[in-house]
């Protein structure tokens, strides 16, 4: 069968196209204009390992509409079974196309496809984004599933939102788990950095996600700040305990973050990585004693970081809604649960005084992570596969995407009259005053 897979933000795709590839499926994986750290190399020790083809959509970000429709019509023609995440609804869609799996990676679920002008005529620049924003839309409700896990209600109301029929399946696999074994030859002048500190210290925790607290929404946040300052409060109840901490250098609160570290006297345990391949990363993480998830207003079942974390068979520190699992019928693995800087620090005399109980439950859910990641996206994809369903969107969507070309029709119209008639007033309450 040959198989599409469009994208690979976050390494979210690559893992899914390699393990369709080794089942005997001719595989092409469309990156789109992702960074060097998101392209298929990334995350393989051997680039010789990697068992699909990789091709290229010449596009910037957002640029759906730059791409010549009949340059998507021949990248995509001839294929059985599609799989996408970040803009690959609306590449589809513009060919008449739609996802078996859509893989959302965030925002191209709950923000992308609700692109509205702020103004009383929308601009004739917004035409075109409205059209991207109608065409994701409509991608996404043809979708045929969403391969994720229950995170939270923000997620599912997002889903609603979109009015998705698509089903609800166990997400595709964050990791090629069979190469993980090969991570451990690996050696960069970053991992012998992370080796020295954790030498010269008792325990070493390591946070791979961004910097983004002071200035995330409340549901969006890393939580970056409870983690720093329950560390400072583990460190005033056990002085006597040296902590090493590895951060990661992006993000958009790197400057609050390192201001924070500076006033809770942390300055001297944290090393500070810039960007880099996501098999360094895992490297890194195998060498922590505890990996470090996220906290706040929002719990996390399992998402791309955290499955990394696991993966390394090393603990696990985050935040996890265990009632709000539960009456979603999720499995409750072991990790260990906070979300205040006082359960941090408990969390963390946890580990000092009992590690070969962290180190059991860091086993047992890496083998609960591969049963759930791995052996079930196996088990879902073959009965796929073995539907026959046109790739099509329906006729509703085709209908609202004309509607929405028609519009902008009318406001580029509009625009026109309204600079033709040299009415300042006009342009004033129309183009220039948001409303």
């Amino acid at each position: 069968m040959r198989i599409a897979c469009i994208g690979n933000m976050n390494n979210i795709i690559s893992p899914t196209a390699q393990y369709l590839a080794k089942m005997g499926h001719e595989v092409d994986l469309f990156l789109l204009y992702e960074y060097e750290h998101f392209e298929p190399a990334a995350d393989y020790v051997d680039v010789k390992d990697i068992a699909f083809n990789i091709k290229k959509i010449d596009m910037d970000f957002a640029g759906v509409m730059q791409v010549p429709k009949k340059d998507l019509q021949k990248a995509f023609y001839g294929y059985d079974f599609f799989i996408g995440t970040d803009y690959a609804p609306a590449l589809l869609a513009r060919i008449n196309k739609r996802l078996d799996y859509f893989a959302w990676a965030g925002t191209d679920l709950f923000e992308w496809p609700f692109y509205s002008s702020s103004f009383a005529l929308p601009h004739s620049w917004e035409c075109e984004k409205m059209l991207t924003a109608k065409l994701q839309l409509e991608g996404i409700r043809n979708s045929r599933y969403l391969p994720m896990s229950l995170n939270n209600d923000f997620i599912l109301d997002a889903i609603k939102k979109t009015g998705s029929k698509a089903k609800i399946i166990y997400p595709i696999p964050f990791l090629y788990y069979p190469f993980l074994s090969k991570i451990d030859t690996l050696s960069s002048k970053i991992i012998e950095q992370v080796q020295t500190l954790k030498e010269r210290t008792d325990i070493l925790l390591v946070q791979q996600g961004r910097q983004w607290w002071k200035t995330a929404p409340s549901k969006l946040t890393k939580g970056n700040d409870i983690f720093l300052k329950g560390v400072a409060a583990f460190v005033k109840e056990r002085p006597n305990v040296k902590v090493g901490i590895a951060l990661f250098e992006y993000g958009a609160d790197v400057e609050e973050s390192k201001n924070l570290i500076e006033e809770l006297g942390l300055s001297e345990s944290v090393i500070w990585i810039p960007t880099i391949l996501r098999k360094e990363l895992l490297k890194i993480l195998k060498m922590a004693d505890i990996g470090i998830g996220q906290f706040g207003e929002e719990s996390w079942y399992l998402y791309c970081s955290n499955a990394e974390i696991i993966a390394s068979q090393v603990a696990y520190l985050g935040h996890r809604d265990d009632s709000y699992c539960r009456d979603k019928g999720c499995d409750i693995y072991p990790m260990m649960n906070a979300n205040s800087s006082k359960e941090i620090a408990a969390s963390l005399v946890d580990y000092i005084d009992h590690p070969e109980k962290h180190k059991n439950q860091s086993k047992e859910a890496f083998l609960w992570l591969k049963k759930y990641n791995e052996e079930s996206f196996l088990t879902n994809i073959k009965k796929a596969l073995e539907e026959n369903v046109k790739n099509q969107l329906s006729i509703s969507s085709k209908v609202n995407i004309w509607k929405r070309r028609a519009s902008n029709v009318l406001i580029n119209l509009a625009n026109k009259l309204v600079l033709f008639s040299k009415s300042s007033w006009l342009k004033q309450v129309t183009l220039d005053k948001p409303v």
